[in-house]
């Protein structure tokens, strides 16, 4: 029982590795730009509450884990909402790897914000494209 414990916890500690050296700062903040320009905002569309400067839904944020003590306040912390990002990317990771035919460690920061964008099934869905040319772009400047 012990080896799979150690198998699991080598697996999640290698899996966050791989998309933390995808996620820095550089990818966070041009995904930052790309959704909000960096202000932080809320707004409601379709009915639907989107916030912080990653435009963060609750739906997101309960598929993150629901960190901090709410929804409003993980948010409106950028601490919270970054870490919130991060836990949702490797979440999701695997899924967006299997639906681009790559795998995971080469998924590139314009991969992530087609699963922010789309969802579980974001990077298959051309819709997605734009802001994935346009993150990407911010990352080779």
């Amino acid at each position: 029982m012990a080896k799979i414990y150690t198998v699991c916890l080598v697996f999640m500690v290698s899996l966050e590795l791989v998309t933390s050296q995808v996620l820095t700062e550089q990818c966070l903040s041009c995904i930052r730009q790309y959704k909000t320009g960096g202000s932080p905002l809320c707004n409601i569309h379709r009915g639907e509450t989107y916030c912080s400067r990653y435009i963060i839904t609750e739906g997101f944020w309960r598929a993150c884990g629901s960190p901090g003590s709410g929804f409003g306040e993980c948010t409106s912390d950028d601490w919270c909402a970054r870490r919130c990002m991060k836990v949702y990317f490797n979440r999701f990771a695997s899924q967006c790897a299997k639906d681009l035919k790559k795998e995971t460690y080469q998924l590139t920061c314009g991969d992530y914000i087609r699963m922010h964008n789309g969802g579980l099934h974001g990077c298959a869905q051309g819709s997605t494209m734009d802001a994935a040319k346009k993150v990407d772009h911010c990352m080779a400047n």
